[in-house]
């Protein structure tokens, strides 16, 4: 890495919430399922706007960065996990802990890529085309298609992890680091063999300490047993991987602003093109898959692109582990194949209401995804269709509003959030989200705000300050001006 200036340094410093920390304080959850929940940091706490224990909020992480329940209990790492036929990302995970490599080895991690090796790479990223995986971060790119642009660039390559999860509301990253770490390096060990890359970064965001040091005590495993290193399994492989964790930022989800920060940059979004695959890391050809996205993997190259095929829909194949936040009567993890309807998930599977509480509507997707009221539940969990309703799935959170929530407390909260995440890259968002939350404080019309909320959605970069606008106004749009207090 180039040496820096003290300026750029201190620029660094001031961009990231863990660096201006002189020394560590209890984080207190601001995610939407705890301020839902009524999480109130107490004097000299400090918020964190998710620390991924959304079904069991209002939560907190102590000084020594373990997290407690609001009875001050320590908090087990694994939430309820249930799966609606097959298990593919939650195989594991439902059955205890697999972070320890004697563990992981006899669930089968580790298989699938000792096989894959004996044949040519092409296989692997053939079957990853074949499958129709979507990316599990959000935008539901193609995976196949990814590695494929990758796979052609020229020049030396590197695969990440995306473990940054978040998305007030989503916690099955926490959960796969935590508790599934083998199967999360296998995944990105058969990404590197198929598009040709021998570096690859696992990143853990800075609120999930304990995925970090799983993470890190799984490498070191790997290395020393032969699955990472210079000669892979016997093989001919060489694939070597490094942890790096994040300084608490939300939009260094966003894989530019991530690879930024890797190269020691405040968390900015980069203009694209040119797109990772071409250009990425210091310039490098680089894929960026999420956690989730990563552990599909071995399934898929082990039993083949049809079998995967033959789950879900023909638009979004596969299944989907969605998170059921705090506010259902059967939270945690459930993992359903695509082409379920969200009613089914809502009222069968997720029980309703908290305490028989009507749900008024769903948080989809964290902040960036959608208001989903009632009468939009008949649609399929499937990206295409969900996108023609007018819904974002995103990262696959759910987050229901109560009846006797507040939704002019949530708007605010969301509001907050925006004002606070945004990068600072684009002026559009960086002015117009602390500009937003001030309209709505100062009781301002709803058409000036909504109008504000156009303009950011128009100028901004990248899909925190594109999205997060059309989020709003759907909350506007359900509860109405009189709830939120903002004029006609």
């Amino acid at each position: 890495m180039k040496r820096r200036s003290e300026a750029q340094e201190r620029g660094v410093a001031s961009f990231f919430a863990d660096l201006r920390e002189d020394t560590p304080r209890p984080r207190v959850c601001r995610g939407t399922a705890c301020a839902l929940a009524g999480a109130t940091p107490a004097p000299g706490d400090r918020g964190a706007y998710c620390l991924g224990y959304c079904d069991r909020g209002p939560a907190q992480l102590n000084a020594e960065g373990h997290a407690r329940g609001p009875d001050g209990a320590e908090l087990p790492p694994s939430p309820a996990i249930r799966a609606l036929g097959p298990a593919l990302v939650t195989e594991r995970v439902a059955t205890g802990d697999c972070s320890g490599l004697e563990a992981a080895r006899a669930a089968g991690v580790w298989r699938t890529l000792e096989q894959a090796l004996a044949r040519p790479a092409g296989d692997v990223l053939d079957a990853m085309i074949a499958s129709g995986e979507r990316g599990r971060g959000g935008a539901g790119f193609p995976t196949g298609r990814k590695w494929e642009a990758c796979a052609s660039a020229t020049g030396a390559k590197v695969v990440i992890a995306n473990g940054d999860e978040g998305d007030p509301g989503s916690f099955v990253d926490r959960v796969l680091l935590e508790l599934d770490s083998h199967a999360v390096l296998e995944g990105l060990a058969l990404c590197a063999f198929a598009v040709g890359a021998e570096d690859g970064i696992v990143y853990v965001r800075g609120e999930y300490p304990r995925a970090a040091e799983r993470m890190e005590r799984a490498v070191d495993e790997a290395r020393a047993t032969g699955w990472l290193g210079a000669g892979v399994a016997g093989s001919r492989f060489r694939f070597d991987v490094q942890v790096r964790r994040g300084h608490g930022s939300y939009v260094c989800g966003e894989e530019t602003a991530l690879l930024n920060t890797l190269e020691g940059l405040r968390g900015e979004v980069r203009l694209r093109p040119p797109y990772p695959t071409e250009s990425g890391l210091d310039g490098r050809p680089t894929v960026v898959n999420n956690v989730e996205t990563l552990v599909n993997v071995p399934w898929i190259v082990g039993r083949g692109p049809e079998a995967y095929k033959s789950l879900g829909t023909e638009a979004s194949s596969g299944t989907k582990a969605l998170c059921l936040a705090r506010g259902f009567a059967q939270p945690g993890i459930l993992e359903v194949p695509f082409g379920i309807s969200l009613r089914e998930v809502v009222e069968k599977h997720g029980g309703g209401g908290r305490d028989g509480r009507a749900i008024r509507a769903l948080c989809l997707g964290g902040p960036m995804g959608s208001v989903s009221p009632p009468e939009t539940w008949d649609v399929p969990v499937c990206y295409a269709a969900m996108r023609e309703s007018g819904l974002e799935l995103g990262h696959g959170g759910i987050v229901p509003v109560l009846e006797g929530n507040d939704p002019r407390a949530l708007l605010h909260h969301w509001l907050g959030f925006f004002a606070d995440e945004s990068c600072g890259k684009c002026a559009p968002c960086a002015l117009g989200s602390s500009r937003s939350l001030a309209l709505l404080e100062a009781g301002a019309a709803r058409a000036e705000l909504e109008a504000l909320l156009d303009v950011i959605a128009a100028g901004s970069l990248c899909a925190f300050g594109q999205r997060l606008p059309a989020t709003v106004k759907t909350l506007l749009d359900g509860f109405g001006d009189g709830i939120f207090g903002v004029s006609a």
